[in-house]
């Protein structure tokens, strides 16, 4: 330092100027020194020259050094001051430095090398700050310096840049004018620590940035710098923007999280809550999500979430009030339809509403008003089956970084919510396989039950029989008993093959032209005795409709049937079925109403479907398979009907109504073509065709039915002989050259198929065109079409009531006409 110096000495005493003068000329500095005696006068003196070092007394009259300290501050001279004084203690020393004091130096130990040493120090630290705040104006980073009690006295051409602050409006306290309100507490509090501590600062929080407002964040340390005996004499501190990074840091934890919380689970429900849960309020004020709909319609939200749970009904109510078309131009339809996001960035007061499809002023659902918003695809298996949407708040705008986070998020949540999608099918799937395996199991129970309850009656009234013991009245009552059992179960079988055809799309009709009424009359009557028996009112409101309709006449019959056993079976005692015919639309209705049991509201919706019966198991007051209402419905399809359902509960009734189209233009049918055979008629035995001298051949494997067919054969006259196979059958064909052969079709070694076709291989003169009946169990469309195509003249299912073989053998022999 061999330059002369330029020193302001300022103090009020004289003697003291003197003292201070010998001191600085011993210790060997080339100085030039100024006097004066007041603080006045010394800040006049600065503000018109430079120094490089003030020597400034604390103690005196009216302007003392402390008030000199704080205006030079203010002026930002930046000229080091060294506090010299008489009197005084640390906390004087600590005053005076927070002030802006460079040093402080008591009058008493001043010695001329002291006096060098400590100004040789003051204007090294100086010039170091000097060439630190020139540094720092070429740095890209914010810099600031404090003084030892923490207050900002600089700020670089940086941090004015970035702030849109000046130097006077950043030093002090100005800084906290663009700081986070919510990071400020927290700052201060750290700041105060390291004040106290002397330890390095170090804090993040999010200063706002002039050119667009935005706020990011910043990573702040100030580390104190310290003067030869250790006391700070000044912070240096820096601000670096590391928004970036920590949002990206942000980003990744908060995926990870998201990975962590739409794993967790395979429900649904819980899946879609997780995903609204990570969406608000992080991201969004209030999130919609929708899930396409299998029918393609567009969707209501699945899920909805607010910041505020209180208005989670709102977003719920917004959604219900303004359903968006599909075709919508924006919005989530727009998603949903193209598979692109969507941002909103600064939403108008115009694309509020119509982005929400408000037709009119939102009035309670105002608070939802979003002032930008996110929509981006869910996507699975290359198909877009929802979207996801986020609004944020008032003062929320959402940018391209923010929407490649909701986009990230939907990257995860797509395969959560499509395997969650994927075992809900699965759990339905196996539900309905279990719900028909139980299903199944009921049925095969109730089967049996059905089955072997008539059986038993069967079997023993039977062996009562044979055991010769009853009385004439006993055997005619065990014969009925026997009748009424065997046609139970023969209607039972005729259920079962209906269904079944139904099932394989095989059940055939026989159209023409019906009579309405006829169908009716003609079902009432075959109910009629069961009614009587029972103790139920029978009662018919029929118009007298001739027009005809086109239709099997007894499959029709079988519907009402069907309808009014139901009927009655579900009446109690002294209850009343009512049966209804009426015009309606182009059609006729038919209903039959009942008061007796009635549906509960929860098994109405499954009444026709079938194996489904109200009562279960072991405590069933009423019979059945639980097959007829089924029946009823196809049949009624079929005619290109309806059936419907009514009750009001249960030992409220029920109401059966079944609609069918008229014929066009077909009014007054003939009734003696239209009215239907009676399907439900008792076959009487007491008048027999004749069949005297005819000559049978019965082939059947089972020897009951051949006994059987023979007796009742015989009975009208005829001659039978039977054949327990088929090669038994040619053999006895050749002998007997019978008139009429009546074969099985299911038989050991050679099916009946099989023997007809070798019998038609024949010549006529060895029987090959001798008529034949195909009597068989397999009684299903394809049977009937296969026997007549090997050979047969006619299909008779088993069982087979004995007038109508008879009948069948006469039409086919020409015994008699044909009915």
């Amino acid at each position: 330092m061999n330059e002369s110096l330029r020193i302001l000495l300022v103090d009020d005493d004289d003697v003291d100027r003197m003292g201070i003068q010998r001191v600085l000329r011993a210790s060997g500095l080339s100085a030039e020194v100024f006097e004066v005696s007041g603080g006045a006068e010394a800040l006049a003196l600065l503000r018109e020259q430079a120094f490089d070092v003030v020597l400034l007394d604390f103690r005196m009259p009216g302007f003392d050094g402390l008030w000199v300290l704080r205006e030079a501050a203010k002026l930002g001279l930046g000229t080091p001051i060294v506090m010299l004084t008489g009197q005084g203690d640390e906390h004087t020393a600590v005053e005076l430095m927070k002030a802006g004091a460079v040093d402080y130096i008591p009058k008493a130990k001043l010695a001329p090398d002291a006096l060098e040493q400590r100004l040789r120090q003051v204007l090294r630290l100086h010039l170091a700050q000097q060439q630190q705040r020139t540094l720092s104006e070429a740095l890209p980073l914010l810099v600031w310096s404090a003084r030892p009690d923490g207050t900002c006295d600089y700020v670089n051409r940086r941090w004015q840049e970035s702030s849109g602050l000046t130097r006077e409006e950043s030093t002090g306290r100005g800084w906290a004018a663009i700081c986070h309100p919510e990071d400020q507490a927290q700052g201060l509090a750290r700041w105060e620590a390291s004040l106290k501590s002397g330890e390095p600062f170090e804090n993040s929080c999010r200063l706002r940035r002039a050119a667009d407002g935005a706020w990011r964040w910043h990573l702040i340390r100030a580390l104190p710098l310290r003067s030869a005996q250790g006391g700070i004499i000044q912070w240096l501190g820096t601000c670096t923007d590391i928004d970036d990074q920590k949002r990206a840091t942000e980003a990744l934890s908060f995926l990870a999280e998201a990975n962590t919380q739409l794993t967790a689970s395979l429900d649904l429900a819980a899946t879609l809550e997780r995903l609204a849960a990570l969406v608000v309020p992080r991201l969004g004020e209030w999130c919609a999500i929708y899930l396409v709909e299998e029918d393609g319609r567009m969707p209501a939200p699945v899920r909805v979430a607010h910041a505020d749970p209180s208005r989670t009904p709102l977003v719920q109510e917004l959604h219900r009030r303004y359903p968006l078309p599909a075709d919508f131009p924006f919005s989530y339809p727009r998603v949903l339809r193209t598979g692109e996001p969507e941002l909103m960035a600064e939403l108008t007061e115009a694309q509020v509403r119509q982005g929400l499809g408000a037709r009119e002023p939102l009035g309670p659902l105002e608070c939802l008003r979003p002032s930008s918003w996110m929509i981006v695809p869910l996507r699975a298996q290359h198909r877009v089956f929802g979207a996801l949407r986020v609004c944020g708040g008032p003062g929320r705008s959402y940018t391209q970084r923010d929407l490649e986070l909701v986009q990230e998020l939907a990257r995860r949540a797509e395969a959560a919510l499509d395997n969650a999608r994927l075992f809900e099918v699965a759990k339905a799937e196996h539900q309905r396989a279990e719900q028909a395996n139980r299903a199944k199991d009921e049925f095969l129970a109730t089967l049996s039950h059905e089955l072997r309850t008539p059986l038993t009656a069967i079997l023993g009234w039977t062996r009562m029989l044979r055991s010769g013991h009853l009385t004439p009245e006993k055997q005619a009552r065990a014969l009925e008993t026997v009748e009424r059992n065997a046609q139970v179960q023969t209607q039972l079988i005729e259920d079962l093959l209906d269904v079944s055809r139904i099932i394989a799309g095989k059940l055939r009709l026989e159209m023409r032209s019906v009579v309405p009424i006829a169908v009716v009359e003609a079902a009432l009557d075959s109910v009629r005795p069961t009614a009587e028996a029972k103790g139920v009112q029978l009662h018919a409101e029929l118009e007298p409709i001739q027009d005809a309709l086109s239709g099997d006449a007894a499959r029709l019959q079988q519907v009402v049937w069907n309808l009014l056993s139901n009927a009655i079976k579900f009446t109690p005692k002294g209850g009343s079925v009512t049966a209804r015919l009426r015009r309606a639309d182009g059609g006729v209705v038919i209903e039959v109403e009942d008061n007796g049991q009635g549906i509960p509201p929860d098994f109405l919706p499954h009444v026709f479907e079938r194996f489904r019966q109200f009562e279960g198991g072991l405590v069933r007051k009423h019979g059945g398979l639980g097959l007829g209402l089924a029946i009823v419905r196809h049949l009624t399809e079929l005619h290109g009907g309806t059936v419907e359902a009514h009750s009001e509960g249960e030992g409220r009734g029920a109401r059966f109504t079944v609609t069918l189209p008229m014929l066009s233009g077909r009014a007054g049918a003939d009734p003696a073509r239209a009215a239907p055979a009676n399907a439900r008629e008792e076959t009487s035995f007491t008048v027999r065709p004749e069949l005297q001298g005819l000559r049978a051949l019965v082939v059947d494997d089972a020897q009951d039915t051949r006994e059987f067919v023979a007796a009742a054969l015989e009975s009208c006259g005829a001659h039978v002989v039977t054949a327990a196979h088929a090669a038994e059958g040619m053999d006895r064909l050749v002998a007997v050259r019978p008139d009429v052969i009546i074969s099985d079709l299911g038989m050991p070694g050679e099916d009946g198929y099989s023997f007809i076709r070798r019998l038609r291989m024949l010549p006529p003169e060895a029987g090959g065109h001798t008529p034949a009946i195909a009597l068989t169990a397999f009684t299903h469309m394809d049977d009937r079409a296969r026997a007549l195509l090997a050979g047969f003249q006619v299909h008779l299912p088993k069982p087979v009531e004995p007038a109508e073989l008879a009948r069948v053998l006469a039409t086919l022999t020409g015994r008699r006409p044909p009915d």
